[in-house]
């Protein structure tokens, strides 16, 4: 089980955490611009509210002289409007005259005064208020107007608190977040790297569990499930095929030692020994060739003809092999029929040599496992998907039960093994057409055997 600490060491949680920061880095900064905005907004607010109370009061100086805006900014002062206002009116010689705080020095421009730096005259106050002020020039004095940023504290209170409420909401949901999401992608991680684990200590049969949700840890899963499909398969081929190579070249080898033994106690003249010699060469050519198929259907098997594909014209390369075997199935005393008449779709794509060595071998097989006078008929139809090389023979034919065991390595329906052949001709035409995607299908030709090749089509090979 995967600790909480050891989750957030993982890539997962660790990409979690830093959409997590990037999500809080980008809330953060939008409400800083919303409080940044607000804030300027406001302070020009209070600063309009100072300059149209500061024109007011200029306009009764113009208008009705000093002595009337003494007695309007005493009356205001006095006032509960003046509550969130200072006001203070000093004549020429800097002596107050009126007002509702005293002892300020004037300045240039705006200034923020804070509560405890004034001096009260009247009127209740706050000592968190400051003021935004401005010192004006009247006829026969000067008059300072200030008002309160209660409001403005107010907004950036509710916002900074709104805005911690929001971070700290987000620092929760984001880490629940990323532990789920962490725990759930590690989950498949640590399935996948348990699956790899069995299989490298030969469980081959182990596979990645599935959630089937679609992400990209599935595909993945579904990715390496189909990769140790296809290793199982080899290991068991090769497996196979060490078995079969021990068991049937045991017999030819043994033969073959007997002979030079033979030849080699009993041979009185060189014409006896040369003899035997010949013979011996004869079981070597048998036990080179079987070795030799062995290794071509590995190497088909493993892909490495692949990159030899180029498009291939199915009819023409039928049609060119029926010509080549005709003397051959002639002197075996058959008759070989061949038809491609039924196929006028697109050329199919392949290695041409191998698909030439399908053919043969499938004609091959007919020759060496049917009477004399077999009809053998080979011809290229149009399939579901796509071509299809048919042959065909009126022989004995294969029985049902045995239709899958012939496409294994060296399996032969002859248990003497007295009659020529290494029971590999169907096994490398079950790998040439694997290689090419195409399904080998065995069937009763009444009487007789049906071969059918089914190629893909152009487009599914290209996926393939």
């Amino acid at each position: 089980m995967t600790t909480t600490s050891e989750l957030f060491s993982r890539t997962a949680a660790r990409l979690s955490v830093i959409f997590a920061l990037l999500i809080g880095s980008t809330v953060l900064a939008g409400v800083s611009i919303i409080y940044w905005q607000l804030s300027a907004g406001l302070e020009e607010r209070i600063k309009l509210r100072v300059i149209e109370n500061r024109d007011a009061l200029s306009a009764i100086d113009s208008n009705d002289g000093f002595a009337e805006v003494t007695e309007v900014v005493k009356r205001e002062a006095a006032s509960r409007r003046a509550m969130g206002t200072i006001l203070l009116l000093v004549d020429g010689a800097g002596t107050p005259v009126a007002g509702n705080v005293s002892g300020i020095p004037a300045f240039r421009d705006w200034r923020i005064l804070k509560e405890t730096e004034l001096e009260r005259v009247s009127g209740r106050s706050n000592p968190e208020d400051s003021y935004y002020a401005l010192w004006t020039p009247l006829s026969q004095g000067t008059l300072l107007v200030g008002d309160s940023d209660k409001e403005l504290r107010v907004v950036q209170s509710t916002l900074l608190g709104g805005l911690l409420w929001e971070l700290a909401a987000l620092v929760i949901l984001a880490t629940a977040s990323g532990v789920l999401i962490a725990r759930r992608a590690q989950m498949q991680i640590d399935a996948i790297s348990g699956a790899l684990t069995a299989v490298a200590n030969g469980r081959l049969g182990q596979r990645v569990a599935r959630r089937y949700s679609g992400d990209d840890l599935d595909r993945v899963a579904e990715q390496i499930n189909g990769t140790l499909d296809h290793l199982q398969r080899l290991i068991e081929r090769v497996d196979q095929s060490s078995t079969d190579i021990a068991h049937d070249l045991k017999r030819p080898i043994g033969r073959l030692r007997q002979k030079l033994d033979i030849a080699l106690r009993t041979a009185t003249d060189a014409s006896a020994f040369r003899r035997e010699i010949g013979a011996s060469l004869e079981e070597l050519d048998v036990i080179v060739e079987t070795f030799e198929a062995l290794l071509r259907i590995a190497q088909i098997e493993a892909g490495a003809r692949r990159e030899r594909f180029h498009a291939v014209d199915l009819g023409s390369l039928v049609t060119e092999v029926a010509d080549i075997y005709r003397p051959v199935v002639e002197d075996a005393g058959d008759v070989l029929a061949v038809d491609v008449s039924g196929y006028d779709g697109p050329l199919a794509s392949g290695d041409s040599e191998l698909l030439i060595q399908l053919v043969v071998n499938l004609i091959e097989n007919a020759i060496r496992h049917c009477p004399t006078g077999t009809m053998i008929r080979v011809a290229l139809e149009g399939g579901q998907e796509g071509p299809r090389i048919v042959v065909a023979d009126n022989g004995p034919g294969i029985p049902a039960s045995e239709r899958e065991n012939v496409f294994h390595r060296l399996y032969r329906l002859e248990k003497s093994r007295s009659t020529p052949g290494s029971g590999l001709g169907l096994s490398l035409v079950a790998a040439i057409a694997d290689l090419h995607g195409a399904k080998v299908t065995l069937a009763d030709n009444r009487p007789g055997l049906v071969v059918e090749i089914d190629f893909p089509g152009p487009s599914m090979a290209r996926s393939g």
